[in-house]
């Protein structure tokens, strides 16, 4: 896997994160909703005539538990207290993009 996919992978699974954090849902539930929509994308890909379904499934099984074993950092950051500090009264466009950062959109 080149740097460029783990970089794509990575910016859709932190947004993914973010999203099961965000619904409220228990752990062990939004795992199993992940779990759910990789079996959807695999039927979708079969659905698309790449392969039969059985044999997506079986290969998005595979891919889902092989991504197990990679390893993952985890960062939780408040998003309500957004961090100051001395150049963010004199950078404008710093200051924007913190508020911008902090907010969060429904």
């Amino acid at each position: 896997m080149d740097d460029e996919l783990k970089a794509r992978i990575g910016v859709i699974a932190g947004k993914l994160a973010q999203e099961v954090i965000a619904s409220g849902l228990t752990w062990d539930d939004a795992v199993v909703a992940l779990g759910l929509a990789a079996k959807a994308v695999a039927q979708a890909a079969a659905g698309a005539g790449h392969e039969p379904a059985s044999e997506c499934v079986a290969l998005a099984r595979r891919r889902f538990e092989d991504a197990f074993a990679r390893d993952v950092s985890v960062i939780v950051a408040d998003s309500c207290a957004p961090k100051r500090d001395d150049g963010a009264d004199e950078n404008p466009l710093l200051a924007t993009a913190r508020r911008r950062q902090a907010s969060k959109l429904y």
